[in-house]
């Protein structure tokens, strides 16, 4: 064939597909030159065309040798935007994703997981290519089927997620951030994270990221038009579950009391005073005058000034190595794309912290976290210092292949604490369910809850809120992590959300079964 018939076909071609014809030249060029040129594979024009289109070009197949119709399996996802961001999405493998698989066999064409469970566990999801040898004439005309080789099915999965519990959550997520919006103080809530997990396997239960997006719209290629809506107001494809790391506020004051009772710096009976004289704390206030009031009762109450006062008697340094006994600072390793945020946790190594920033510090204003890491940092105060690796697929169960691979638990870290910081901590964390701030949110739950809220400033926006806790409380089963981006107070916005979904979970209340 020459160039001049390349050419005429090609024209000819785009007219008919509405396709700029100096498109399809630069799609022949990419897969029929180069390091991974693959010739003899048909190049992909138009995906997901229309019968329209396809009716025309069968119609003028005989005037254009080498052009096909060809049907492909693509990826459907019945569940919709339930667990979107979880499972992920494919697409057409890249230039920069080629180079980096070209050795495992990929090639131009192939599609490939871009996020998610579809990304991380690409390797056993793909399967095998099936081929199929045909003989053409000069016209590039199939004159027969020579030889063929079926297609190998990738492997299936099963998650660890409860999809009742994951509906659950992403439903009150999403009707929280609508209800705190049009009650007008805060107009910018339009995202935010819950992560469910079991403290004693770290077998995640539910993670949902709001705004998410549905998968489908992405099979096989997605429109500009959804492209737009999943990215306004705010990004559906930022998982801010995993990789959104967010000042903690008050749900860091456990870490902040652990490490002045293991310091010997505090203990259980001594009396701090909240007051509105503020010059010993440089100028800093709480959010309500407390009076008199113990350790317990400053958890409970979410008390700044004890917490000062506390900042006062600790460094940064001591503040940032019980942080990192939970985790904070270092990624969870859960096996899910984007890329999980470390967070951060700074120290004297890094930086000179001045007084009024380590008072900040142990309130949660110095520091960034994921809602992952501190839903895997409460698991880890919930079962007094075992720490789990969160992980999302427990088995894999391979096609010809009678073994399924199983995931077992695995233990990342152990967190030696005494016998009286584990139990002040539990008791005071309950103590935020039953008279604390969480009290409101959890009034008449049937199951013990302990936990912790927290607003952190976040300037120049509006504060985010966030609700961590688990139960129950004297047994933990699961872990709860909420957090709310501008949304305003944590006791009063993030743990509803959290008190439906253990009600999901737990089958209580507007889930218990007629």
């Amino acid at each position: 064939q020459s160039d001049r018939d390349f050419d005429e076909v090609v024209y000819e071609l785009s007219e008919l597909i509405d396709y700029p014809a100096e498109k399809i030249t630069s799609k022949v060029k990419e897969q029929t030159e180069g390091k991974y040129a693959v010739p003899y594979q048909p190049v992909r024009l138009v995906e997901d065309a229309s019968i329209e289109v396809v009716t025309r070009v069968e119609e003028q197949k005989i005037n254009l040798p080498g052009v096909i119709v060809e049907e492909e399996p693509y990826r459907n996802y019945p569940l919709g935007a339930t667990c979107g961001p979880i499972i992920g999405y494919v697409g057409q493998i890249s230039s920069e994703e080629l180079n980096e698989l070209s050795d495992s066999g990929y090639k131009w064409r192939d599609r490939i997981g871009k996020t998610g469970i579809e990304r991380t566990y690409e390797s056993y999801l793909r399967g095998e290519d099936g081929q199929l040898i045909m003989e053409i004439d000069s016209r590039f005309r199939p004159m027969g089927t020579l030889g063929q080789e079926d297609p190998v099915n990738g492997a299936a999965l099963t998650l660890t997620i409860d999809v009742d519990v994951q509906t659950a959550a992403e439903k009150a997520l999403s009707e929280q951030l609508v209800k705190i919006r049009n009650e007008g103080k805060y107009k910018e809530a339009y995202a935010g994270a819950a992560v469910v997990l079991n403290p004693n396997t770290g077998e995640v239960i539910a993670l949902s990221t709001m705004p998410g997006y549905d998968p489908n719209l992405f099979s096989p290629k997605i429109s500009q038009e959804d492209w737009d809506a999943i990215n306004a107001p705010v990004s559906g494809l930022f998982n801010r579950a995993v990789s959104g790391a967010y000042p903690p506020g008050s749900v860091f004051k456990p870490i902040t009391a652990a490490a002045a009772l293991e310091a010997g710096v505090a203990n259980f009976t001594e009396k701090f005073s909240c007051t509105s004289n503020t010059d010993r704390y440089f100028g800093k206030k709480c959010m309500s005058l407390h009076g008199s009031l113990n350790l317990l009762q400053g958890m409970s109450k979410s008390c700044n000034a004890v917490f000062y006062e506390l900042g006062l008697r600790l460094t940064a340094d001591k503040i940032a190595d019980m942080s990192k006994k939970f985790g904070l600072s270092y990624i969870t390793g859960i096996d899910l794309l984007p890329k999980e945020s470390a967070g951060k946790v700074p120290d004297s190594s890094e930086r000179r912290f001045t007084t009024g920033e380590v008072l900040n510090y142990a309130i949660g204003q110095q520091v960034s976290v994921t809602p992952l890491q501190m839903a895997v940092a409460y698991g880890g105060i919930a079962t007094k210092g075992t720490m789990y690796k969160p992980f999302l697929v427990s088995k894999v169960h391979q096609a010809d292949v009678e073994d399924e691979i199983v995931f077992e638990p695995e233990v990342t870290r152990t967190v030696e604490l005494s016998d009286s910081t584990w139990n002040f901590l539990h008791e005071s964390l309950r103590s935020v369910v039953t008279s604390g701030t969480a009290a409101s949110a959890f009034r008449n739950f049937p199951i013990s809850v302990a936990g912790k809220t927290g607003t952190a400033q976040a300037p120049p926006g509006d504060d985010h809120g966030w609700f961590i806790g688990w139960a129950p409380a004297e047994k933990p089963e699961i872990v709860v992590a909420v957090m709310i981006e501008r949304g305003g107070g944590g006791g009063a916005n993030a743990a509803p959300v959290a008190r439906t979904i253990m009600e999901s979970y737990f089958k209580v209340g507007a889930y218990a079964p007629n």
